[in-house]
């Protein structure tokens, strides 16, 4: 294996649910569901050379929220792919910098580790293709293999059924300005999935459910999310949405400046919110 003199990068985006069904939940303890995905130009950077174990070193704005244990989805994947590989005696140091807040319904989590198999793969010459990288994430979590693939794919959406596992690249529309705000809570999707199972049918039937079925369990669990998605509507035409299980949530603009715009305003009022204009659709 060849010494390399500066570390590999890999950047893990964002990762935005478009849209987001959910049927309910089988004997096999999953709900499927059917949904569109893209990713922002907003993420965490992960970084990656040669040492003697894996270890893991958190940085940036919200390392506080991140465990750097053997629990961590950066150090599982890793290991994970040392096992596929057979390459037992390898190690590395990854550094992770936060930049995105935790549990927050924008795939912060599954794209460090996606964004982890790739590096990896490169650092060890693993050589796997990115669908053989999707599997061995597909058995960590079910949205490692839709962030793996998102930076792969030359298409800018991806069709996610089933548990996760199906996925179509698609091409879609030119990537829109947005503006992306979570009000500082971390969001448990398991009580998220529990709320929608308890709420049955009525879960889809609600002022902000949208295009995302797990919308009102959400709320019912985090009320603050229902601020949220009132707020963005109130500075755009389009309809804001919640992304994944919460409490991040959306709206599009017609251009930077509003986004911006709205940006300034909304932090002003809530200067304990994270609020960053993005692209959606990179």
């Amino acid at each position: 294996m060849n010494k390399r003199s500066a570390p590999i990068y890999e950047f893990a985006p964002a990762k935005i649910n478009l849209s987001l069904l959910v049927a309910a939940l089988e004997s096999d303890g999953y709900h499927p569901i059917d949904s569109l995905v893209a990713f922002a130009d907003i993420g965490d950077d992960l970084y990656f050379e040669e040492a003697d174990a894996i270890e893991l070193e958190v940085r940036g704005e919200f390392a506080q929220q991140i465990p750097t244990g053997t629990d961590n989805l950066v150090v599982l994947a890793a290991k994970a792919l040392s096992k596929r590989l057979g390459l037992h005696d390898l190690g590395a140091q990854i550094i992770l910098s936060k930049n995105l807040p935790a549990a927050s319904g924008i795939g912060g989590g599954s794209a460090d580790a996606a964004a982890t198999l790739r590096g990896l793969n490169h650092l060890w010459s693993g050589g796997l293709s990115p669908e053989q990288l999707a599997a061995v994430g597909a058995k960590l979590g079910s949205d490692i293999p839709v962030c793996v693939l998102g930076s792969s794919s030359e298409q800018n959406y991806i069709r996610m059924r089933g548990r996760g596992e199906v996925l179509q690249p698609l091409k879609g529309d030119p990537p829109f300005d947005a503006l992306l705000v979570n009000p500082g809570i971390a969001v448990s999707t398991a009580q998220v999935f529990a709320k929608f199972d308890q709420l049955g049918e009525a879960a889809k039937t609600d002022k902000y459910t949208g295009d995302n079925d797990l919308t009102k369990a959400s709320i019912a669990v985090e009320p603050v999310i229902e601020q949220v998605l009132e707020i963005l509507s109130d500075f755009s035409s389009y309809p804001a949405q919640m992304c994944g299980s919460g409490a991040s949530c959306f709206v599009r603009f017609a251009d930077k400046e509003a986004a911006e715009d709205a940006k300034q305003q909304i932090s002003e009022k809530h200067p304990a919110w994270w609020v960053r204009a993005v692209k959606i659709g990179v």
